[in-house]
């Protein structure tokens, strides 16, 4: 394990793999993962070493196969133990990589609630069908419980506006959606695979304690400025002052 940031009370990210940071971690009500997978090169040009770090190709347009070190059973197992006895998990793939991961996230013993979808607006080149989605496995431990917001729809149309150069970074507004319907405030946030620390960003926004791994040193020094910034935007944790009234003006 490399260098630990405590940002804030509640808020710690750990540089290194998070197969040796998860079996420390517990007590988290949701998991937020981006994790990397196998992928179809094309549409993104000549990324050397993007996707956290685990990639082991570059990802250059040539319609090869991008492999990367680390398989979904191997950091999935870990989870269970990372969660508290009823807690819900987020567990971002693409189309092809679905069925690997669900089986993968059953195995370790959590139970699927609901395929979501991400609806980005834009699409990268493809010989074939343009992807304009993303999907997203709502597993379960423990006790099915009804998310804050019922209302929520299963597919959610954002555009991404990056904050960062990093190849997958999703959209603060996504990531806070799911964090905010699974948890309250206070409660335990985990994202094993940081990146440019979107996922941090939207849980202190919310007022969730946070726990992020990041592998590559490059994106954790980002998710660590990006969630500094977020925890210095004014009147975060506490209330905001009552409005003066109308007497006390004169």
């Amino acid at each position: 394990m490399g260098r630990v940031e405590t940002l804030a009370d509640g808020v710690t990210l750990y540089l290194g793999d998070c197969r040796e940071v998860l079996p420390s971690v517990r007590g988290v009500k949701a998991l937020i993962a981006d994790a990397p997978y196998r992928v179809t090169s094309g549409g993104f040009g000549d990324l050397q070493g993007g996707f956290g770090g685990w990639i082991k190709n570059s990802y250059d347009n040539k319609g090869a196969i991008v492999e990367c070190d680390i398989t979904w059973a191997e950091w999935l197992s870990l989870v269970p133990d990372c969660l508290d006895d009823d807690a819900q998990a987020y567990i971002f793939s693409n189309d092809r990589n679905l069925q690997e991961a669900r089986a993968a996230a059953e195995a370790a013993g959590l139970t699927f609630h609901r395929l979501l979808v991400w609806d980005k607006r834009a699409a990268l080149p493809n010989r074939w069908y343009q992807q304009t989605c993303e999907f997203v496995l709502f597993m379960r431990k423990g006790r099915a419980y009804m998310i804050n917001d019922p209302s929520s729809k299963s597919l959610v149309s954002l555009f991404q506006r990056d904050e960062s150069d990093h190849p997958t970074e999703k959209p603060v507004e996504l990531c806070r959606l799911y964090i905010e319907n699974s948890t309250k405030a206070g409660d335990l946030v985990l994202d094993p695979f940081l990146g440019s620390g979107t996922s941090g960003v939207a849980a202190v926004l919310s007022r969730r304690s946070f726990i992020g791994v990041e592998l590559t040193e490059k994106w954790f020094d980002v998710a660590c400025r990006r969630i500094e910034a977020a925890l210095k935007q004014p009147n975060l944790f506490i209330a905001p002052p009552a409005p003066l009234r109308q007497e006390e003006l004169l």
